[in-house]
């Protein structure tokens, strides 16, 4: 991680110097200088930018066999599903129950969906009456989807498969196609495409794979990770490093100066944009004409939510 040590703070005290001493730090609210440092923030964070000291590799395995687990509890109360197993199923998981007897036994045969998970029971809500059984199975009806630990990310930059031999041994890498969105899909062969599919809250991210795996398969993900949320004046903007503060400056002072009806807001926000431009290398034209008209559209908004509380104030 690259060092970040300048504080929202000391970029307020900056940019008061430039903004006839405006104070942009109003009430207990913080703002506007709060939001506008998130707005900042998440500008440079976001696509189609990327930063090498701001990314994570994440791993797993596709495995072929579906994951199963075998109840020892299992109740409906008041359309809530409670299950006592052994398992290693996520919040989100699709499960198709069988051999459950007794009066349970309208479980059987229906989708249900994990609501919470632990390595010792989990949930799912349902439409069905109350009852309490003990043995049945629970299986997973896909193979596509892999939950690990992993950061809170916002974009896929590449993932990559490994192709391994009878043994075990790594043959070949293949690069995986990213997609937004993929489907359930029953056929087996090499996993051609990758999509993110939800992450928990819990620290946990799901990956879906495409097509169903026919044998094991290490996949390598490469993300780019998510703007962290600013809450207080006092933080860094971490991670973004020191050596990039002439980039967040820019934007930054270009939103106090237009919160001050400072003409010179356009000429430093014009000044961010190149800096931040001048930064990356890579991008295409297309890629850069999505951020420019993104930018002037988001400014747009926020110029017109200003004048909107200055007229307010002044009724």
């Amino acid at each position: 991680m690259a060092l970040s040590t300048r504080t929202i703070q000391d970029s307020i005290n900056w940019s008061k110097r430039y903004t006839f001493n405006r104070n942009p730090v109003i009430g207990n609210s913080l703002e506007p200088a709060l939001t506008s440092a998130n707005i900042v923030l998440q500008t440079i964070l976001g696509p189609p930018f990327q930063w090498w000291w701001n990314n994570d590799t994440l791993v797993f395995t596709c495995n072929p066999t579906a994951n199963a687990a075998t109840s020892t509890v299992i109740s409906i109360a008041s359309g809530v599903l409670t299950v006592t197993a052994a398992n290693t199923f996520a919040v989100g998981d699709l499960l198709f129950p069988s051999a459950i007897a007794g009066s349970s036994a309208a479980l059987n045969g229906v989708l249900i969906e994990v609501a919470t998970a632990s390595s010792t029971q989990f949930t799912a809500t349902i439409n069905l009456p109350n009852s309490s059984d003990t043995v049945g199975t629970f299986t997973s009806i896909t193979t596509q989807d892999y939950t690990i630990p992993g950061s809170t990310f916002s974009v896929i930059q590449h993932a990559s498969v490994l192709d391994l031999d009878a043994a075990g041994v790594p043959v070949k890498q293949y690069q995986l196609t990213v997609k937004n969105d993929l489907s359930l899909e029953s056929s087996q062969n090499r996993p051609e495409f990758i999509s993110p599919l939800r992450q928990d809250g819990s620290g946990n991210v799901t990956f879906r794979v495409f097509s169903s795996p026919d044998k094991r398969y290490p996949v390598t993900v490469r993300v780019q990770l998510a703007a962290p949320r600013i809450t207080s004046v006092n933080q860094t903007w971490a991670p973004i490093p020191d050596f990039l503060q002439y980039v967040y400056e820019l934007g930054f002072l270009a939103l106090m100066q237009g919160f001050a009806d400072d003409p010179r807001a356009a000429y430093n926000e014009n000044k961010f944009k190149a800096a931040l431009l001048g930064r990356q290398e890579g991008l295409t034209e297309e890629q850069k004409n999505i951020f420019l008209n993104n930018w002037e559209a988001l400014q747009e908004g926020y110029l017109m939510k200003m004048q909107q509380g200055i007229a307010a104030r002044s009724q």
